[in-house]
């Protein structure tokens, strides 16, 4: 996800969170295609999405630039 979000110039939680939509979206339309009805999506599929993602924007949004200095790199 950081190099998507590196070459896209977004933000690691968003560009993780419009990353998974576009696999649902993907996995929604083989299932719809190929049987007729929903596979593998649910809510819980939905909810976990969206949350790693906003768990992620809030965890850099905290400690991104600790990171970066404990790294040794610029921000």
């Amino acid at each position: 996800m950081q190099a998507i979000a590196d070459t896209v110039h977004k933000s690691v939680g968003f560009t993780k969170n419009c990353f998974d939509l576009f696999n649902i979206c993907i996995t929604i339309t083989v299932g719809l295609v190929c049987q007729g009805h929903l596979i593998g999506i649910g809510l819980g599929t939905v909810v976990a999405v969206i949350g790693v993602g906003r768990v992620i924007a809030i965890f850099n949004h905290g400690f991104k630039k600790k990171m970066d200095d404990l790294a040794g790199m610029e921000a």
